[in-house]
């Protein structure tokens, strides 16, 4: 079984669609999640995420992905954590949640489906995980909407380029962006990701930016430090 070892907890994703990479790991690390009480994962995967936020937290998360072998991968990884009790994922998505449920989040986090009108690949799993066919980003903004307490946050990972896009289309539903974290791969390299907070209610902007590497391809000590929590090498 392929898996990764964090500190406190492992995760297997052989069986799903989205593997634990750097992008799932620094958005779980980097969000606030102490004071929460209730945290949406939406497109859970593996439940990385999820698992990170329990560790941080004391919150009752919920995963929610419409993929079934992830959903079950998931809460297999979370039935052998400490937080087992804690812990969910279901086989449903997000539009359907919103439709059906009264529960509101004080954090709805997601490494999201991004891609549009890209190429796509010979795997219908990928394509689900990495294509937003199934979950627009106004799906995404209007479902969380719905989900979200009058205080609640939203935070998402995104690419560079689909990221400044989703802050325009955000800006036009009156969310309003808290916090921004440009990811730099290297100091000399453009950023490639970001990292976005948003709120119902108007609120100043925080602006921050990570590198991940230094020149010689080692770890940044600010990198090192976001996830020394973590990660069992740091």
């Amino acid at each position: 079984m392929s898996s990764f070892q964090f500190k406190q907890f492992s995760v297997a994703h052989d069986k799903s669609s989205m593997k634990v990479g750097t992008d799932a790991v620094l958005l779980g690390c980097l969000i606030k999640m102490e004071q929460t009480r209730n945290i949406l994962e939406v497109g859970c995967g593996c439940g990385v995420i999820s698992l990170i936020a329990a560790q941080k937290s004391k919150a009752l998360i919920r995963g929610v992905d419409i993929d079934q072998n992830s959903v079950i991968q998931a809460n297999d990884n979370y039935k052998k954590s400490k937080w087992k009790d804690c812990l969910i994922a279901e086989n449903k998505s997000l539009q359907a949640l919103a439709q059906q449920s009264n529960q509101k989040y004080d954090l709805i986090i997601s490494n999201p489906p991004f891609f549009e009108n890209d190429l796509k690949s010979p795997s219908e799993i990928r394509n689900k995980a990495r294509h937003n066919d199934s979950l627009s980003f106004q799906d995404l903004l209007s479902s969380s909407r719905q989900l979200l307490q009058a205080e609640g946050r939203l935070a998402l990972v995104l690419p560079f380029n689909e990221g400044e896009a989703f802050i325009q289309l955000a800006s036009s539903q009156n969310f309003y962006l808290a916090r921004k974290i440009l990811i730099y791969p290297k100091a000399n390299k453009k950023a490639n990701r970001l990292i976005l907070e948003f709120r119902l209610q108007e609120c100043p902007l925080l602006t921050e930016k990570l590198i991940i590497r230094e020149d010689n391809n080692e770890y940044t000590p600010q990198y090192r430090h976001v996830t020394k929590d973590f990660y069992l090498a740091f």
